[in-house]
């Protein structure tokens, strides 16, 4: 389940998942799983695709649907989509 904490985290190192292994997971202080780095990082793009209307109606409904069953709140949907308005180098 994604929250706002793990949300953070993934902010934290925008997205950059080697940087997280090396300064959290080695270090057993990582509060995201692999599974759950991965799921957001999938997430996130399919967000994208929507803000820039390039997804159909049928992807976005099917998008939405897995927000609301992977997501623990509203309030950490909303976060995941600014997320996705955000550009990372």
């Amino acid at each position: 389940m994604i929250t706002l904490n793990k949300l953070r985290e993934f902010e934290e190192y925008h997205g950059y998942y080697d940087g997280f292994y090396m300064q959290k997971v080695k270090k057993g202080t990582n509060v995201n799983s692999d599974n759950d780095w991965s799921l957001i990082d999938n997430l996130r793009g399919a967000v994208m695709l929507v803000i820039k209307n390039l997804a159909s109606k049928e992807y976005t409904e099917i998008l939405n649907k897995k927000l609301q069953e992977n997501c623990d709140s509203e309030k950490t949907i909303e976060y995941l989509k600014k997320l996705a308005k955000e550009e990372w180098e």
